[in-house]
């Protein structure tokens, strides 16, 4: 019977350690996506520092396509998310290098020997936002940057998960709080289906 009835205990004393220690490792991943979440729905865009350079390149006509930027990026010493693919048109090219705080669009004109450089610098807030996007729907990130960070998205969201459940757990195991709890979750459970159905009737 004691072995029984220390489980529940060990296994409440874990889940209390679990929710706790995550939420207080987790709280800056969530306060950023909370601040930048704020900020995208009010849409405050703050303006960046723009500089243009013009430095000398090689224009390798043997290459084209993506070997081509890869060539130009090198010459440039130039690392990021990349967009552009090397489509020359009417003898031009744009090629974009995003990094968190910073974009350099890159324009090129066949047969010249220099790349236009605009280089756009942001400050933290939309860094942030950068951030908070990257690397959002229809990308696939190549950089070794954007994809860690979207390792760091899928972890904040696997953890919130896990805060939920242990949350739930905590909740139902404290017999003192549950009616408050009921309150409190059918008021969330209301006022999302209150949104909701003025969602779809709109």
């Amino acid at each position: 019977m004691d072995s029984v009835s220390k489980n529940p205990k060990r296994l409440y004393r874990w889940n209390r350690l679990l929710h706790l220690y995550l939420g207080v490792a987790l709280s800056p991943l969530l306060l950023l996506f909370a601040v930048t979440a704020i900020l995208l729905n009010h849409g405050v865009t703050p303006s960046p520092v723009i500089a243009e350079t013009r430095v000398p390149i090689v224009w390798d006509e043997t290459l084209s396509g993506e070997a081509w930027v890869k060539d130009i990026l090198e010459q440039l010493d130039l690392t990021g998310e990349v967009v552009g693919r090397g489509q020359v048109r009417n003898g031009r090219t744009v090629i974009r290098v995003a990094r968190p705080g910073n974009a350099k669009i890159i324009t090129l004109t066949a047969g010249e020997s220099e790349a236009v450089i605009s280089d756009r610098s942001f400050g933290l807030v939309d860094t942030m936002r950068y951030l908070h996007l990257n690397p959002g729907p229809h990308k696939s990130p190549t950089w070794i940057g954007s994809i860690a960070w979207g390792w760091v998205a899928d972890a904040t969201v696997y953890i919130t998960l896990i805060l939920t459940v242990t949350g739930i757990y905590l909740w139902l195991v404290l017999k003192a709080e549950r009616k408050a709890g009921l309150v409190a979750l059918g008021s969330g459970a209301l006022a999302f289906a209150a949104i909701l159905y003025a969602l779809i009737g709109l």
